[in-house]
């Protein structure tokens, strides 16, 4: 399956959820889904395009956007695809389904999301500290307007 195959197949199977898809380069291509349909589209994902690996996953914050964006790299075995599967949340309401009900690989990456960003993994069933020490006092340390632990903002 060719780059602009793969979006035509995730667009025409998700019309309304799919927000963008791009070709990064050879057998890269990202896509930006919303929050209401993350679930339903990572499924179609594993079962009918064959995203059967998950790699990796993380956060950005964008705060003058009064953004984060969760991303998940995704690789198709077979063919060597690799996509970024992301969804942005408003910075008010870093809610997300865990994506550990499709892929259980994600469970170490949300929880690091969840210590540095704040993002809050509904469905996770394993959101214990990962990186931070049980003491940890203040804030999340990735986000830009992070000031220190234990810092009045």
């Amino acid at each position: 399956m060719s780059e602009a195959d793969f979006i035509k197949a995730i667009k025409a199977n998700h019309p309304d959820l799919v927000v963008s898809a791009e070709v990064l380069r050879s057998k890269r291509v990202s896509a930006v889904v919303k929050r209401e349909g993350f679930i339903e589209v990572a499924k179609t994902l594993r079962d009918d395009l064959g995203f059967k690996f998950p790699v990796s996953g993380g956060a950005i914050d964008f705060p003058k956007e009064e953004k984060m964006q969760m991303m998940y790299y995704l690789m198709n075995p077979e063919s060597k695809f690799m996509l970024i599967y992301k969804v942005d949340l408003p910075r008010d309401d870093l809610k997300l389904p865990s994506l550990t009900q499709v892929w259980e690989a994600m469970s170490f990456h949300e929880r690091e999301a969840h210590e540095m960003f704040g993002i809050e993994f509904e469905g996770h069933d394993n959101m214990i500290p990962l990186l931070l020490s049980p003491d940890w006092r203040g804030g999340h340390p990735l986000r830009k307007d992070f000031k220190g632990e234990g810092s009045e903002e």
